[in-house]
């Protein structure tokens, strides 16, 4: 599953029961923001290969990219997952805005696809 942004988290959390009732939802909110942001905040490379990741994770992982979450991210790793036309569409809408200002490589086994090569192109991103 992809990383949730701490909104996306906090949502399927309220979902979710504690033995001792809701007491611990904002603790555990909380935790999970504070470690998003450390975590993604600090990030050079994400490998996510292999992971059986269609469209819908890919667009979701591109939400999370757009947020501003991984501003040190140099290489992102998607290859070896069924991403097609749409992930790869939303992938390429996300650096078009500026997501991952120092991301430098991308794989992805969509390669060819013509926005997401536009915009590599155009980042000077090397997608292999």
């Amino acid at each position: 599953r992809p990383p949730l942004l701490p909104s996306a988290f906090a949502a399927e959390l309220e979902k979710k029961s504690f033995t001792n009732g809701k007491e611990d939802y904002p603790l555990v909110k909380g935790l999970y923001k504070d470690a998003f942001e450390e975590r993604f905040g600090k990030a050079t490379k994400l490998i996510y290969g292999m992971l059986g990741w269609g469209d819908a994770e890919a667009a979701q992982l591109a939400e999370v990219l757009a947020s501003g979450a991984a501003p040190r991210l140099e290489t992102l790793l998607l290859a070896g997952n069924k991403i097609g036309d749409e992930g790869c569409k939303a992938l390429a809408a996300a650096l078009k805005e500026g997501a991952a200002p120092s991301l430098k490589t991308l794989w992805v086994d969509n390669k060819e696809q013509p926005e997401l090569v536009a915009v590599c192109e155009e980042r000077g991103i090397n997608l292999y």
